[in-house]
């Protein structure tokens, strides 16, 4: 998503970044890019290097995150709790080394990053495996999307024609929307919050997959959909090589998985449209994305240009 933030930085005094880690600090770095919570990578003076982060978003991201960290501990590479604070709110874990998905695909040769595609296949699989927190029901967010689409705020922001075409592809592929077990999903799973570092030459792993505080249980097309969610960005070969991971991994997949899991995480995006605030980088973002849906969805499918 755009760089524009949801919540306003939080001022944290090197003292209080000093108690929160348990020891005087010998390196303080805000650490940019999130767009909601504030996060501090922080070097005490015995070395150990840890995160900091504050919930701007309130107790249930707080509370949401704890929680999933805490079960997926041992399991997925999930940042590793070092101390909870939930009147401050406040978790601090082990910091993760590597860069962000992200900043590969901006710095990185095409070979590096289409060599994480099958990695992010297997993880995704492995994540649907997990068991759910709560019962998942897809009507309610169906019927929202639909309101959303057919009049208010949503509409107005994205412009009719989007908004028709995006309301008869949910119809259309709403009995397959629902596909696979009831799982764990990350709920944001967006190429800054998948950290990575270089294996070999143009081989690149997994190190971590951070900012869970949007977990909620679903579809795994959820996730699936939030990863692909800006598809011409990804080339055949590099979708293929996701989806033999994620199969080679025992995850089972639809033929249509990628149609309906970018009509799935559309959702959450015309959601965001509704917001009462005015939040302009945020609103461009998700109109965007959703008429090259639109598009595609009005015109067929159509070849996506190689990763670049």
């Amino acid at each position: 998503m755009t760089e524009s933030r949801v919540f306003p930085l939080i001022d944290v005094s090197r003292d209080q970044l000093s108690k929160l880690a348990g020891g005087p600090l010998r390196r303080v770095d805000r650490i940019d890019g999130g767009l909601t919570n504030t996060l501090h990578r922080v070097e005490r003076d015995d070395g150990t290097i840890l995160a900091v982060k504050h919930y701007a978003a309130g107790l249930d991201a707080f509370g949401a995150e704890l929680a999933t960290l805490t079960l997926l501990h041992g399991t997925l590479p999930v940042p590793d709790v070092v101390h909870a604070d939930e009147k401050a709110l406040v978790i601090v874990y082990r910091w993760i080394e590597g860069i962000t998905l992200a900043d590969l695909r901006r710095s990185g040769s095409p070979p590096a990053f289409a060599s994480l595609a099958d990695p992010l296949g297997r993880l995704l699989a492995w994540l649907a495996r997990t068991d759910s927190t709560e019962a998942f029901e897809l009507a309610p967010i169906l019927e929202r999307a639909y309101t959303q689409l057919t009049g208010g705020r949503a509409r107005e922001r994205m412009g009719a024609p989007i908004a028709d075409a995006l309301r008869r592809g949910l119809e259309a592929a709403e009995p397959s929307l629902a596909f696979g077990t009831v799982c764990l999903a990350h709920g944001d799973l967006g190429w800054r919050n998948i950290l990575v570092e270089r294996a070999a030459a143009d081989r690149w792993r997994i190190t971590g997959v951070i900012d869970w505080e949007a977990t909620s249980t679903g579809s795994p097309l959820v996730d699936i959909g939030s990863l692909f969610r800006y598809a011409d960005r990804y080339n055949d070969a590099w979708r293929e090589a996701f989806a033999r991971g994620y199969r080679e991994a025992d995850g089972v997949l639809p033929d249509d998985w990628l149609i309906n899991a970018r009509l799935l995480d559309a959702t959450l995006l015309v959601d965001m449209l509704e917001e009462p605030r005015e939040l302009p980088g945020v609103f461009a973002d998700c109109r965007a994305v959703l008429a090259k849906l639109a598009a595609e969805l009005t015109q067929g499918p159509r070849d996506f240009s190689p990763v670049v």
